[in-house]
């Protein structure tokens, strides 16, 4: 694909050794144009199936990371030097505003909890009215004492107050709420590090050293990308890609790709291995690598990609 030099440079976030995009209209421009899927990992607090409303961040082969490099697509940031180096450029104003803003996106998350439990305890009470299995408590004497038990500790009492996020300089420094003169109670969220996140900073736009995965295996993944192959990673059919014709939410995959270098062994277990595995998941097994080098050629002439693809016959 062609070099587009008219949109800014994707930011990828290089952490502990993964590759990661945050932003969801990079994700969005990478499946469009670049065929590039990744593949989401962030979850979600109140999710219960993980594995179903996975999101972001979008994490990247190290050959996507590689080629997006090669054709200045994008660039690799060190996430953990720019978050550092960024954090200390932040002003006290700025680390005020943003603890701030943090604590607003708290204070609505805490409201919807409060309604949501308070509709499903209401939607309890008339069912079990409905059901003649609602039983009212007696009445107690004046000035007896009320436990928070009985009161529904999970709920807070209407005397509970959550602060405006507009901060102050006791927040800005301490990340902490005084109480206020009447006595209600008000919450404390005490404030970390982690509360500033990437999406708040301003990161450094320079770019650092592409990945470097094997050359043959890079190769291969060029090879079939420029055709415009769609590849995941193929770990669960015992392969290094999985290779689809289209969008993988439109098309069932092809191929199970593996690469090898030239002189690279292959028994013959493997060859009948692959081939049963791959017509077994209604798929044909690809063995693809470089051609044989020509030592009479430049060493800087780049080698040709050789694909060859294995079906086991009958099969009912």
């Amino acid at each position: 694909m062609a070099d587009d030099t008219s949109k800014p440079r994707i930011c990828i976030n290089h952490v502990a050794g993964r590759y990661l995009v945050y932003d969801v209209n990079d994700i969005a421009y990478l499946r469009t144009t670049w065929h590039m899927c990744g593949t989401l990992f962030g979850t979600l607090p109140q999710a219960q199936q993980q594995n179903i409303f996975l999101g972001l961040p979008l994490e990247l082969m190290q050959e996507e990371a590689r080629l997006l490099v090669d054709q200045r697509v994008a660039m690799i940031v060190d996430d953990s030097l720019a978050h550092r180096d960024a954090i200390k450029a932040l002003s006290e104003t700025d680390k005020a505003d943003i603890l701030a803003v943090k604590i607003q996106e708290q204070d609505k998350l805490m409201l919807a909890n409060r309604e949501e439990s308070m509709k499903k305890k209401e939607a309890a009470i008339e069912n079990a009215k409905a059901s003649g299995k609602w039983k009212t408590k007696p009445a107690k004497a004046p000035g007896a004492s009320t436990s928070r038990t009985e009161e529904g500790s999970l709920f807070a009492s209407a005397s509970d107050t959550i602060v405006d996020g507009g901060g102050g300089e006791e927040l800005a420094s301490t990340g902490q709420r005084t109480s206020p003169e009447d006595g209600s109670r008000q919450y404390i969220i005490p404030m970390a590090s982690s509360a500033i996140g990437p999406h708040h900073l301003r990161l450094p736009q320079e770019p650092n050293h592409a990945p470097n995965p094997p050359e043959a295996r890079y190769q291969v993944y060029k090879h079939l990308q420029s055709l415009g192959y769609f590849m995941s990673p193929g770990l669960r059919f015992g392969c290094q890609y999985v290779a689809y014709p289209g969008d993988p939410l439109r098309f069932h995959s092809h191929f199970l790709v593996k690469s090898l270098r030239w002189d690279e062994e292959l028994s013959i277990l493997d060859l009948v291995g692959g081939g049963r595995l791959g017509t077994g998941v209604k798929k044909a097994w690809m063995i693809s690598g470089l051609e044989q080098p020509d030592k009479e050629a430049d060493e800087s002439e780049v080698q040709d990609v050789r694909t060859f693809c294995i079906e086991w016959a009958g099969f009912g």
